[in-house]
């Protein structure tokens, strides 16, 4: 076998090709290997990748529905804080007309 080795590569050098029908087989054999075992990494490939754009629809749907209830919350808050504001005011108000009862009560007494 390494005479045969040694004779291919000098025949190879020479431009004479000799390749036994051994060689030829294992080197079929080989490729047929290869390409199995790429055929199968592939399908993994695909499966995971399958499995990743199946996430990524998820989290993006998750994404969207947290960016409206944002938008919702947000609106929610401002009209809080509008009815804050009135609530204050009407407060003040109240405030303001019992001080002046109190103080209007007590200077005429």
């Amino acid at each position: 076998m390494v005479v045969a080795l040694h004779l291919t590569r000098y025949l190879t050098l020479k431009g004479v090709l000799v390749v036994t029908n051994e060689e030829i087989e294992r080197v079929l054999n080989f490729v047929i290997k290869q390409q199995e075992s790429f055929a199968e990494s592939m399908s993994k490939s695909d499966a995971r990748m399958t499995r990743l754009e199946s996430a990524f629809v998820g989290v993006f749907n998750m994404v969207n529905e947290t960016a409206k209830a944002q938008k919702e919350l947000t609106e929610s808050h401002r009209q809080l804080a509008e009815a804050q504001k009135r609530t204050d005011e009407r407060l003040n108000i109240l405030i303001d007309t019992v001080d002046r009862y109190i103080h209007g009560r007590n200077g005429n007494s």
